[in-house]
């Protein structure tokens, strides 16, 4: 838990994954060959403006061209300050007194607590639960490191993402590219916003109360632990 609470609220900056810069270096080394190609397939819309097509003209390809060329290869910062936004917005939904970190060590601890007393009020039946939690808490690891890789996944491929800019035929994969990382990256949003509400309003003594049993009930804070565990999931 003490693992869950301080990286899964976080992803990842470019100066903690040294060798992102080496895999985004060769993808943009790539696009800058292909870029040409791209170059000549708009001169064929714009020539073909007025007869095969009329829709694109000089003016709506020769932005795009530029655009495409820019955001393929300031990409490696544009990413990067995407991902230190979001961060900084976790901790903002955290609050003032709580940060991937700090949380990471006041989460264990109150799940500790919380399934220990639960063990002694509920017996068999709340280890039951308690491995059900387990299982959801290894399901919640497996979905960091998998949002961790499509992360870097995006981050390698950013450059050839995001030339596509260039041409309206081939815009959908840039915005494909753009809807990809907002998920990503929003989904530690989501789980900060969740993570804070349980602590605040369910968890802690005074707080809503399930069934008309008091919040510091073993057994019942169990169960709303793997509601929350699941909620993350």
């Amino acid at each position: 838990m003490r693992f869950v609470g301080s990286t899964l609220l976080s992803t990842p900056t470019l100066d903690q994954l040294p060798r992102i810069g080496e895999i985004w270096e060769q993808s943009r080394l790539f696009m800058v060959a292909v870029y040409s190609l791209l170059v000549l397939v708009a001169g064929i819309v714009v020539m073909s403006h007025g007869s095969v097509q009329s829709r694109y003209s000089i003016r709506e390809i020769a932005p795009r061209v530029v655009i495409g060329f820019l955001a393929a290869n300031l990409s490696l910062f544009l990413d990067d300050q995407t991902i230190r936004f979001a961060n900084a917005a976790s901790v903002a939904v955290l609050g003032d007194s709580l940060d991937p970190q700090t949380s990471g060590q006041a989460i264990a601890e109150l799940f500790v607590s919380m399934v220990a007393r639960s063990l002694v009020d509920g017996g068999m039946l709340a280890g039951f639960l308690s491995l059900v939690l387990t299982v959801l808490l290894v399901g919640l690891l497996i979905g960091y490191v998998v949002r961790v890789a499509l992360t870097v996944l995006l981050l390698a491929g950013a450059p050839l993402a995001l030339m596509c800019h260039g041409l309206p035929q081939t815009e959908g994969v840039a915005e494909w590219f753009w809807r990809a990382g907002a998920g990503v990256l929003g989904i530690q949003i989501g789980e900060s916003l969740a993570l804070i509400c349980a602590l605040k309003v369910f968890l802690q003594p005074g707080g809503f109360t399930f069934f008309g049993m008091p919040s510091t009930d073993g057994f019942i804070n169990l169960i709303v632990l793997i509601a929350l565990v699941w909620i993350l999931v």
